[in-house]
Order: structure tokens, then C-alpha cells, then sequence
């Protein structure tokens, strides 16, 4: 059987998406598809759009090299990420009519109304584009809406990069757990502040924490939204979403951050043979999900206490398996990436199916 040939736009060109641009190349002999990338958008680097391919070396200089990607585009014009999408959805019609245009959608998580992100998804599918982000924005503020459309135009909204990264927390759940109902979690779901804890009990210094965190690309833009909970909050409407089928938003969660943790704090606990780390759950109380982020003080035997520096976990509360663990020792550029990348393979898998 023939290897389809996906046309990807990429609507954000940062970090994670260029990792993802490298990790295509890098994982070629592996992959059961070809793929040319056709549109770029970012928020500081202008836009390119070729409907015969982008020079994919070129851009990645261009960016990194801090210029401007209307210098590869042959009619370079100012444009919006929803114009890029557009435009590509019309100029490759044919692709798009055949499930063969996909939309990689990695913007900026925006903490109040999730945009211009879910602006960008709904755009993509009405244009019979796939959709894959590493956003959490799009399924912590709009998640049941942009399924529906997606079902409706018969194209796929795929999300997996959105909490934990690479590992399969969704596809888990939705693949592998018919009939089950997840009633509840708890988990330790953010990168940064599980190393600023970690590294508090050290001795270092909070700000010198976060600084690795941010020169590893591994904390958000806006570091405040890891430090103050917003970013484990959207992470946990996702979440609550998705996997319990109520509607909520970062906004519904109840949410302190690790400001306010001090090294003496950390290291108090330590000594009790106890660990500060902050916790986000969901449960099902009275018909309702009620679901927080917020440090907790755990005991030595709890096994979220045990995540030191990169891991995060996340335990499962179902009816008929009971409790369900998912652990990741270690987060990265790469793990987010590749997050992209196996839902592009899913899209690829269901071509063939068709």
C-alpha cells in the first residue's frame, strides 16, 4: 500500500513545533506517511504560505536566525493565523477534501477565553482540515463544541500533547477503556513547578529554578501561568472534559499556585519525610465535578511524593478498574513533539482505513 502524503500547516512556529518540524526528518524511515508542509503562521516572525512545499530548512534558519518568514513567501503580505489557514484550506482544496490536510496547531496558551487558539481549530475543521495541537486551550474551554464540529464535518481533533506531553493520557482512556466511566483523578501535571519544588528542597533559589525551566523551552512564555496554577488548571479542565464529560473551564477550577512555597517550606517537609507538590484533581461529588489545583503536603508514602525534577503522574479513578496509573519519568521538547507526531501517524492510520 502506497504511503498517503499529508499537507500539514502549522499555525505556531515555536519550540515545540520546530522540534516537531525536526523530529519528522528525523523519525522518516519510521513513519507510514510522507508529508510536505504548505503554511507557516507565527505571532512574531511573519507567515509564509507555498502550496508546493516550504523549504522546511530555510524556515527553521529564518525563525531561529530571528527573521521574518515573508521573505520565503512569493506574495508576502501581513496575515492572521485564521488568513493562513484559509488560505491553505482553499488553495489545497483537493488534499482537504481527501482527509490529507492537517492543521498543527501550537500557539500561545491564552488563560482567559483560550484564543486565538480555538478560533484556529473551529477555522481548520470548517475548512475539512484534521486538527492537532499541543495547546490546552482549544479542550479546556471548548472541547465539547469543537468535537462536535469535528464529527459533523467527519475530520478529527486530536489533543494529546495537552497534558503529560507525549504519553498517552487521552488515547488510553479513549482507545483502550471501553465502557469505562473515570470518576475522578489526581495527579502532579505540571513540569515547572514539580522541579522549582524539587529544586527548593535543595537549596536553590526559586527564580534560579524557573530560569532552567525557561532556558530548556520547558516553561510556558509566560512563566506566571506555571508558577500561579493557570497552567494545571487548563491542563485540569482538559482533563475533566474530555474524560468525565462535564463542561468546565480553567476558570471553574479552584486554583492556587507554588508562589507563595518558600525553600524553608520544601525543606521542612523534607525533613518530616514529607513533600510539597502541587496537586490537581477532579472527583464527582453530588451529580457535579468539583476539581482544584493546589500544593499539598504528602505523605512519604503517597505516590505522588515520590515525582522529583520532570516526572509527572497522573492516577485514574474509574468505576470498573479501579484506580489506574500513568507515570512519566522525565519531560521534554522531544516528548511534546512527539505528542504532534503520533497523532499525525493516527490521522495517517485512518487514511488507510478508509
Amino acid at each position: 500500500m502506497n504511503q498517503p502524503e499529508l499537507t500539514l500547516v502549522l499555525i505556531g512556529f515555536g519550540n515545540v513545533a520546530r522540534r516537531f518540524v525536526k523530529l519528522l526528518s528525523e523519525t522518516s524511515d519510521r513513519l507510514d506517511f510522507t508529508w510536505k508542509i504548505v503554511g507557516i503562521s507565527t505571532r512574531h516572525h511573519g507567515s509564509v504560505v507555498a502550496p508546493d512545499g516550504i523549504d522546511i530548512s530555510r524556515a527553521l534558519q529564518t525563525v531561529e536566525g530571528r527573521q521574518s518568514l515573508d521573505r520565503l513567501d512569493p506574495e508576502p503580505r501581513e496575515r492572521s493565523g485564521i488568513d493562513v489557514i484559509r488560505q491553505v484550506a482553499d488553495a489545497m482544496a483537493d488534499e482537504a477534501a481527501e482527509g490529507r490536510l492537517i492543521c498543527i496547531e501550537t500557539t500561545v496558551l491564552d488563560i482567559d477565553r483560550g484564543e486565538p487558539s480555538v478560533s484556529h481549530v473551529r477555522a481548520a475543521l470548517e475548512g475539512q482540515a484534521h486538527v492537532v495541537t499541543a495547546n490546552k486551550g482549544p479542550a479546556a474551554f471548548a472541547y465539547h463544541e469543537l468535537e462536535a464540529l469535528a464529527e459533523s464535518v467527519d475530520r478529527v481533533f486530536f489533543f494529546e500533547g495537552a497534558v503529560m506531553d507525549g504519553v498517552p493520557v487521552f488515547n488510553l482512556v479513549r482507545e483502550t477503556m471501553p465502557a469505562i466511566t473515570v470518576e475522578g483523578f489526581r495527579g502532579v501535571i505540571n513540569t515547572t513547578c514539580n522541579f522549582i519544588l524539587s529544586e527548593l528542597e535543595r537549596g536553590t533559589e526559586f527564580e534560579r529554578a524557573l530560569a532552567d525551566m525557561q532556558s530548556r523551552g520547558i516553561a510556558e512564555a509566560d512563566p506566571s501561568l506555571d508558577v500561579d496554577g493557570w497552567d494545571a488548571a487548563a491542563k485540569t479542565a482538559a482533563l475533566v472534559n474530555v474524560l468525565m464529560g462535564s463542561v468546565i473551564t480553567p476558570h471553574h477550577v479552584t486554583r492556587t499556585g507554588i508562589r507563595d512555597v518558600t525553600g524553608m517550606d520544601a525543606r521542612e517537609a523534607l525533613g518530616r519525610n514529607k513533600r510539597i507538590r502541587l496537586v490537581a484533581s477532579a472527583s464527582r461529588q453530588g451529580g457535579k465535578v468539583k476539581a482544584r489545583v493546589e500544593p499539598e503536603l504528602l505523605d512519604h508514602h503517597d505516590p505522588l511524593a515520590n515525582l522529583v525534577d520532570l516526572n509527572n503522574a497522573l492516577y485514574l479513578t474509574t468505576d470498573l478498574l479501579g484506580e489506574v496509573g500513568i507515570v512519566q519519568r522525565g519531560g521534554s521538547l522531544t516528548q511534546t513533539a512527539y505528542a504532534l507526531l503520533s497523532d499525525v501517524s493516527r490521522i495517517s492510520q485512518r487514511l488507510k482505513e478508509l
